[in-house]
């Protein structure tokens, strides 16, 4: 049982540091199309610097609150605020 709890938070880990990279991904694609110059290696580093920072962001949130805990944070968040139906007089 260790084992599958451990493969679940090291996926949440996985989760939280992706965000980070494919952001960098994205501005790696967007300065390389900019550029007048296509240059293959902006990409690459764009993401592992993302990777880096979402890694230092996985392990402050593992550290502070924790993995399944910000996770239900994120589900149990309510878009909306509660309304209540129209009374008719």
């Amino acid at each position: 049982m260790k084992f599958i709890a451990g493969f679940v938070h090291t996926l949440q880990w996985l989760a939280i540091a992706a965000s980070p990279s494919l952001l960098g991904a994205m501005i790696g694609v967007l300065m390389s199309l900019q550029s007048e110059q296509l240059y293959s290696n902006l990409v690459p580093l764009w993401t592992v610097i993302g990777f880096v920072v979402g890694a230092f962001w996985a392990e402050h949130v593992r550290k502070t609150i924790g993995l399944s805990s910000f996770f239900g944070r994120l589900v149990g968040a309510r878009d909306l605020p509660k309304t209540t139906p129209l009374k008719s007089k």
